[in-house]
């Protein structure tokens, strides 16, 4: 396929998945609103019920960006706005922190908390919260100030400048590493319970490079150069320059690289939110090539059991940006193979798909998996990809080099 026909094919998909993820905003208008993170297929995966009024923070703020990316501002505003509820309504904290998932819905505007996802279990006569989604990941809280600084330069009320700036705070002061650089995973758990996580990842600390990067060049008041060098601190040590990659992130209360678990988020998200990285973009390709590339697609990890379509997505935008069109649209070919009836992308090819990460720190399996299921994450990624949108810089993106790649060499 020459190359305007690849810019029509995927201007088209980027058309359709901005028309079903609109519709997923289907509240009052003007009010804010949590978009569901997931959602039943007609045939296949059950939802599980833990899911079924959950929206995810990290999926919430990829659809506001993904839905500025498409030039529906109103319904990006919409989410955008639940976020800065959060930031100010929760149910017990006033510290600034977002949870990692909220009720999906509308949100209604008054003196109470937004509330918590979760369900009643007839069985044990109880209310039952997952305490993964009371809990403040640090990567989640710097991703709710990326689309908040997202939608202050799209829309410039002051609301969301500020509002991103007091989650950042919160990152600050309660994720900050206590040796070494870089911040932690953030809590784990409700109110009762919450336990600090102690190990470091380098998804997590790219998050939050760019969010106080980003809060840098606004002009907002905080200290946010320091964080941003924080971060840096901890991805230069995550970088080994003699293999080309970058580890997934430290042990527990370590700063020594963690070799037993690995993301692909952590080797494409910072060629493009970081110009410094730039010039490792072919190692980096290299690779995930042999590390993650599986048939049609990328996994989400180094065991190669399946496609992961949001890192899939991922990695068709990077691509993009480096210029490797022929490498991209055999990846938006696999991606516009995998919308459902509603317009979203599922999350995996397959039924199932492993990651190598627990759910929570006490767990002794790695109990984190994705499924065939419609995901607005997945969905959101191949929107920015479709129009080339570049989310930790909030525009479209530049290409990766001063003259981007014109050949398609793997």
């Amino acid at each position: 396929m020459n190359g305007e026909a690849f810019g029509l094919e995927r201007s088209a998909l980027g058309l359709k998945l901005c028309e079903g993820l609109s519709k997923k905003v289907n509240g009052e208008a003007g009010s804010p609103f949590v978009v569901q993170s997931f959602y039943q297929a007609d045939k296949g995966t059950r939802l599980d019920p833990m899911l079924r009024n959950a929206g995810f923070t990290y999926d919430n703020a990829l659809a506001a960006i993904a839905l500025f990316a498409c030039g529906e501002n109103e319904k990006a505003t919409q989410v955008a706005d639940a976020l800065v509820l959060a930031v100010y309504r929760d149910r017990t904290y006033r510290d600034g922190r977002v949870r990692n998932a909220y009720r999906s819905g509308t949100v209604t505007i008054g003196k109470e908390a937004i509330l918590l996802p979760g369900f009643w279990d007839a069985a044990s006569n109880s209310w039952i919260e997952d305490d993964y989604q009371v809990g403040s990941a640090t990567g989640n809280v710097a991703w709710a100030a990326l689309a908040l600084l997202t939608a202050y330069d799209r829309i410039g009320d002051q609301r969301y400048l500020d509002a991103a700036a007091r989650v950042m705070r919160w990152i600050d002061l309660n994720a900050a590493a206590t040796s070494g650089p870089g911040y932690t995973g953030g809590v784990f758990g409700n109110e009762t319970s919450q336990q600090k996580l102690e190990w470091k990842s380098t998804e997590q600390n790219l998050d939050v490079y760019a969010a106080a990067d980003w809060l840098t060049r606004s002009g907002a008041v905080g200290d946010w150069q320091r964080m941003r060098d924080l971060a840096g601190g901890f991805l230069d040590d995550m970088w080994d320059a003699n293999v080309g990659f970058f580890h997934v992130g430290s042990l527990p209360g370590s700063n020594a690289p963690n070799l037993n678990q690995s993301g692909i988020d952590a080797e494409l998200w910072p060629v493009i939110a970081i110009p410094e990285f730039r010039g490792r973009t072919e190692k980096i390709f290299d690779w995930i090539d042999r590390r993650y590339q599986v048939a049609g697609g990328y996994d989400f990890n180094e065991d190669r059991d399946g496609v992961w379509l949001e890192g899939t997505a991922q990695a068709a935008l990077v691509f993009h940006l480096a210029g490797r069109e022929v490498r991209a649209e055999t990846l938006f070919a696999t991606i516009a193979s995998q919308i459902g009836p509603d317009g979203l992308v599922y999350a995996t090819v397959g039924p199932e798909l492993s990651t190598g990460l627990k759910v929570g720190p006490d767990q002794t399996s790695a109990d984190f998996k994705y499924y065939h299921l419609p995901h607005i994450g997945a969905t959101a990624w191949a929107i920015l990809a479709s129009h080339g949108w570049n989310p930790f810089l909030g525009k479209i993106g530049l290409p990766l080099r001063k003259h981007p790649l014109t050949s398609d060499q793997p």
